[in-house]
């Protein structure tokens, strides 16, 4: 009696740690599918593993030079950035000396740079590395920092006259185009002046873009530049070389204020187009009804007249009308038609001409 009391207290005090492991091992099992439909649901796509020969670097992994490192020649003086990969105590700015080389701390000579291109020095670079012992696969690269002959002028009306680099060459709609283009004043005339060390190969268009060629010097040549930046004639796109210089000449401007619709400066684009006064009348969009067409003046700036200044009265009824000359109008001139009621002194006048919208007259 006694043991069967004893085994019923052993059974009970068992009892619920079996009832524990059943839970446990029921949970367990559970889990296993749960993780089995998952997994059936999401199953891993073969394409996210790499095969190992797609982890091997190639040689088409290599970005390619850029146009300036094969065609930027390296001059005295110019500032040059380079940078040497596992090697930073050699990645900094290097100046080129007056003797054309640089000299980089850990190479046990200055290396020769002036009259190499951008990748050719690299090169030149890799292989002293190599030589040196200090790196058994260097990788280099030179950019040009800046550049004092390495470079063309332009000046005149440009909306962004400045130096602008030039890597080996470029060209006239090139430069243009990183000055913005032409400002509002811009004549049909750009002239280019060559540098004297200017390369003989003046390309193909230069020929056919010099026909107005200055005959003092046949390194000045005459462009249509209007026509190459608003028509994108090729034939007038030279050639530009560094120590080139470009005048984008301005153009005539016949100013027109007072009694008339459209007030403003408007632009000889043409210099061989003359501009008369009926002619800047009809520009300007004719009279107001409050002008006073019988009391028009000209005035045009003379240097010995008493204060700069001359006055041409205009009787512009008597013009229409053919009983009086068409007078013709000079660049920078202003035709002032007079309003009722309003008076104003000469300057005015000239205040007023300044501040008025330029227009380009298309000839």
């Amino acid at each position: 009696m006694r043991g069967g009391v004893g085994g019923r207290a052993v059974g009970r005090l068992l009892y619920p740690a079996a009832r524990l492991e059943w839970k446990a091992l029921l949970a367990g099992v559970g889990l296993i599918c749960l993780s089995g439909l998952a997994w059936a649901q999401n199953p891993v796509s073969p394409t996210t593993v790499a095969p190992i020969s797609a982890l091997k670097p190639t040689a088409s992994t290599t970005p390619p030079s850029s146009p300036a490192a094969t065609r930027y020649v390296i001059a005295k003086n110019d500032l040059l950035d380079i940078y040497v990969v596992d090697l930073q105590e050699l990645s900094r700015e290097y100046r080129v000396d007056g003797d054309g080389m640089i000299t980089m701390a850990m190479l046990p000579q200055p290396v020769m740079a002036a009259g190499l291109t951008l990748d050719q020095l690299s090169g030149v670079l890799r292989k002293d590395l190599l030589d040196a012992g200090l790196l058994t696969d260097p990788e280099v690269t030179v950019t040009v920092k800046s550049s004092a002959l390495n470079t063309v002028v332009l000046s005149g009306a440009a909306k962004k006259p400045g130096v602008y680099p030039v890597y080996g060459h470029t060209t006239l709609l090139e430069l243009l185009t990183q000055s913005e283009g032409l400002s509002d004043d811009a004549g049909d005339a750009a002239i280019i002046t060559r540098a004297e060390n200017a390369s003989g190969g003046l390309g193909p268009n230069t020929a056919r873009a010099a026909q107005e060629a200055n005959p003092a010097t046949s390194r000045t040549l005459k462009v249509d530049v209007w026509r190459l930046w608003q028509n994108g004639d090729t034939s007038l796109n030279v050639d530009l070389y560094p120590g080139d210089r470009v005048l984008v000449q301005r153009a005539g401007i016949v100013y027109v204020v007072g009694g008339v619709n459209r007030a403003g400066g408007f632009v000889l684009s043409n210099t061989q187009e003359q501009m008369t006064v009926l002619k800047a009348i009809a520009l300007a969009g004719n009279f107001t009804r409050d002008a006073k067409p019988t009391k028009a003046l000209i005035m045009r700036k003379v240097s010995n007249a008493p204060g700069g200044r001359q006055e041409v009265p205009v009787d512009l009824k008597k013009v229409l009308a053919n009983r009086a000359p068409d007078p013709q109008l000079l660049a920078n001139d202003i035709l002032y038609v007079p309003e009722s009621g309003v008076k104003r002194t000469l300057g005015e006048v000239f205040d007023a001409a300044l501040y008025t919208t330029i227009w380009r007259v298309p000839f």
